[in-house]
């Protein structure tokens, strides 16, 4: 064996084959010859590949009229984008096409009739990434953003006319507004932040390349002995050059008015009555002040009524801050006062509300002004404290939503006809439990803003989780304003787990879910409770099918000092308890799952990933994911660190052993990130694993020397730290084989592909036998399939290795009960307590 281009593989084993290689022909020769590298991939066999189908369910956004359902499939995560990402202020984003880094993409969308069944397949959209899909209130378009590597455009798809359309050839600019635009309530149209001058600044890809001249590299940062991040003058002409924007209204057939000026714009809200406009303009001359929580709080912004040409028609906010030297020292010294929580009232054409009051008064008032503007704001409420935000409903119901000393809020149901007479205190939330959740159900209004679902002026709409024995049921429930009691309406019953998405009568009666269970992904469904009818309306199939059959069971393991430690447990289909144990292969999970991490239940569909060690259930492997395994943290480091990994390490292998599952001589683990760290570790401080698989770890903490921190907690102020959680000084110590896997473009500073290098080359100079696969397209995370494809071929053909032959026939008596094998011995026989949950 040796270097293998494309795949780049180096190996050392201590058998009769011996290979050393030079670290630095191995880098140089990564490169070379693209033609060898697409003949150099593997894939592993069909059952594993199948796991690189990601499985992903719709997101569904139901039109406000209840009649259409956009149907959009989510980009797979760390696929968005190949441009390095920017960061200001807090805001991490695109710096080519200014969206922010966090918002949701979407790769496709299909339109679901909801009564009919018809499907729309829309025509004509380029490829990109969707980002904020948004009905107009009549639900006949949808409006989405569409993003390039190069800048995002905001188009629309008719309903009627079945057509995709761009609205505009101006880029869009997201840095200082999450969502750049908005509808008119009316839906003639949209406002939207656009680029001044459209320019498109082109980035070379990010990718490790071997240079033909020499290379020269100059330090970009500037020291700076706090952990303070200062906004310096560099970042500030950035900030200027990124949020400089002008806004502009696009109508749906195609013209475009520019209004106002451009400036440095911090948000915008149109009324009701689509006629005038709310800016907020940051006070540029701030910036040297401005700190992230500023930014995001619009602190240093000048707050004006436009009309939609832009002319000022009202300036309702400016903040003392933002006035020169000059005007406040010939301003006579008054208290100040401060406005803030400015909304548009739903229910009228163009009345603006906020909540007003002096540095001093702890109280604070609420105050509205009309169209033309041209009067005095009248003083509209009063209230006892902070106010957060006003929640419209209809003219006879809104919430007023105040802030408490306790960082909580209470809601009060108030009159917006009479908003001063007594108003409500509502239960909507007191007894919320900490594993509950619950929010109120919107919809639009006849103006077409969004505003509570109300219904006979009293009723609201709430759908909420309850949690009850650990286990997660949604709901739907009817809430009396005036009476403030809950009624339920529906809930969701086992062995399903189905959850309300929106509800599309007035009465609360018809609604739309998503519905899954263990053995069954998800889909959605219309319920119609008055006629207790039930219809699918999406049909997906079982994304591994090979996986039907495959018994999956939570195992926890009582590890000591009040510790628990699950995972899953998979046993393969050709298990039989009378063929004698099997291999077992345990996966450490640096991270709980991403998209249903806060949900607990025994009815949601398994999600499976490719990068866990799932996949090698069908080589005839039992595995177990661990959820909980102590990793390293700012609160676990050295000594104890290893000590909780061998405690626990030595139950979770004890347990399986004394179930009768596991060949004590076959039981390898592996792990990704931190879980790969712990492997190497574990390897070093246990001889309970045959094999090791480390993926993208960090091994050697004195090539990070900022891991732990700044100033007194950096490798200069802490060596003791950062030599003590380094595993690679405890590489002598390994006596089993270990595999190494990172990916080349991997831009991590905790887990630069030199972590894996220089560990590969420690074990090979101490004639340990070790294995070293660089993908050289690869991040920190795989993303590319035939990358991941060949991941797995080589994980199968390590864990072969060393796992093969299979035992044909073990005799055992000691089989779980849970599993429905030969009946176990009484379970005071074992050694250790049974880990099957119940």
């Amino acid at each position: 064996m040796g270097i293998r281009i494309g795949f780049s593989e180096v190996i050392n084993t201590t058998g009769s084959l011996l290979f050393t290689a030079t670290l630095f022909t191995f880098a140089f020769s990564l490169f070379h010859s693209s033609a060898a590298n697409a003949a150099e991939y593997k894939k592993p066999s069909p059952a594993i590949a199948e796991f690189v189908n990601e499985y992903s369910v719709p997101e569904a956004l139901v039109d406000p009229k209840g009649r259409w359902m956009a149907l959009l499939d989510e980009a797979p995560l760390n696929k968005t984008s190949t441009v390095t990402t920017k960061r200001l202020l807090g805001v991490e984003f695109n710096p080519l096409s200014t969206m922010h880094s966090d918002i949701p993409r979407y790769i496709q969308v299909l339109f679901k009739h909801i009564d009919t069944g018809a499907v729309i397949s829309p025509k004509g959209i380029p490829d990109g990434k969707i980002l904020h899909p948004s009905w107009s209130a009549s639900g006949r378009f949808l409006a989405f953003i569409l993003e390039t590597e190069q800048a995002a455009h905001l188009w629309v798809f008719d309903i009627k006319q079945k057509k995709s359309r761009i609205l505009s050839q101006f880029p869009l600019n997201g840095f200082t507004l999450r969502k750049p635009f908005e509808w008119l309530a009316d839906g003639s149209g949209l406002i939207a932040n656009i680029k001044v001058n459209g320019r498109v600044t082109k980035q070379a890809p990010d990718v490790v390349s071997i240079s033909q001249s020499p290379l020269v590299v100059s330090s970009t940062a500037s020291f700076n002995n706090t952990d303070k991040v200062q906004f310096g003058p560099v970042q500030q002409e950035e900030f200027k050059t990124y949020a400089f924007t002008q806004l502009y209204k696009l109508s749906l057939q195609g013209g475009a008015l520019a209004i106002g000026q451009p400036a440095y714009f911090s948000g915008f809200s149109a009324s009701p009555d689509a006629t005038n406009l709310l800016v907020a303009m940051m006070d540029i001359s701030t910036l040297p002040q401005m700190q992230a929580n500023d930014f995001k709080e619009q602190n240093n912004s000048v707050w004006q009524i436009w009309g939609m040409r832009g002319v000022p028609l009202f300036e309702v906010y400016r903040p003392q801050k933002t006035l020169q030297d000059t005007d406040r020292l010939s301003q006579p010294f008054v208290e100040m006062t401060v406005r803030r929580a400015f909304k548009w009232r739903a229910d009228k054409g163009a009345t603006l509300v906020w909540a007003e009051s002096s540095d001093s008064d702890d109280n604070e008032s609420l105050y509205s002004i009309s169209a033309p503007f041209k009067r005095t704001p009248r003083h509209y409420a009063d209230t006892d404290g902070r106010v957060s935000h006003i929640l419209w409903g209809d003219s006879q119901l809104a919430i007023l939503v105040m802030n408490e000393t306790n960082g909580k809020k209470a809601y009060y149901a108030f009159s917006p006809l009479t908003p001063n007479r007594s108003r409500v205190e509502l239960r909507l939330f007191n007894d919320l439990k900490n594993d509950s959740k619950r929010e109120l159900i919107f919809t639009k209004n006849d103006l077409g803003v969004d505003v509570l679902k109300v219904a006979g002026g009293r009723y609201l709409f709430v759908k909420g989780v309850n949690s009850h024995n650990g286990q997660d049921a949604p709901y739907l429930s009817r809430f009396d304003a005036k009476g403030n009691l809950f009624t339920p309406v529906w809930q969701s019953n086992a062995p399903y787990y189905e959850q309300v998405i929106d509800v599309i009568s007035d009465d609360g009666m018809r609604f739309v879910t998503r519905k899954e269970s263990k053995n069954n992904p998800a889909n959605y469904f219309s319920r119609n409770l008055t006629f207790d009818t039930v219809e699918q309306l999406t049909k997906s199939t079982h994304p591994y099918p090979s996986m039907q059959n495959i018994s999956k069971e939570l195992m926890s393991f009582n590890v000591g000092s009040g510790r628990i430690v699950e995972g899953d447990f998979y046993l393969p289909n050709s298990f039989d308890p009378s063929n004698g144990r099997i291999p077992v292969l345990i996966w450490i999970n640096a991270q709980a799952p991403i998209d249903k991490s806060e949900i607990k239940s025994p009815y949601l569909f398994a999600q499976q990933d490719a990068l866990s060690g799932v996949p090698f259930v069908h080589e005839g492997y039992a595995v177990l994911n661990v959820h909980n395994l102590p990793l390293l943290s700012a609160q676990l480091q050295g000594e104890e660190l290893a000590k909780q990994l061998r405690d626990s390490a030595d139950v979770i292998v004890s347990t399986l052993i004394a179930q009768g599952i596991a060949d004590k001589d076959k039981i390898a683990i592996g792990g990704h990130g931190l879980g790969a760290t712990a492997v190497v570790n574990l390897l070093a401080e246990t001889n309970l694993f045959v094999t090791g698989i480390a993926r993208s770890g960090t091994y050697n903490f004195t090539l990070t020397p900022f891991a732990f921190g700044q100033d007194e907690h950096s490798l200069w102020q802490n060596q003791s730290r950062y030599l003590n959680n380094s595993v690679i000084f405890k590489a002598d110590k390994i006596s089993t084989s270990l595999m190494l896997v990172h990916g080349y473009q991997d831009k991590n500073k905790a887990s630069f592909p030199v972590q894996s290098e220089r560990l590969f080359s420690a074990m090979n100079d101490l004639g340990k036998s070790v294995k070293l696969v660089m993908l050289p397209k690869s991040g920190h995370i795989y993303t590319e399939q035939e990358e991941i494809l060949h991941m797995l071929h080589e994980q199968s053909k390590w864990l072969k290795l060393h796992f093969e032959p299979l035992p044909t026939v073990e005799e055992t008596d000691s089989i779980p009960e849970v599993l429905r094998f030969e009946l176990p011995k009484p379970q005071e026989e074992f050694q250790y307590p049974s880990p099957w949950s119940q």
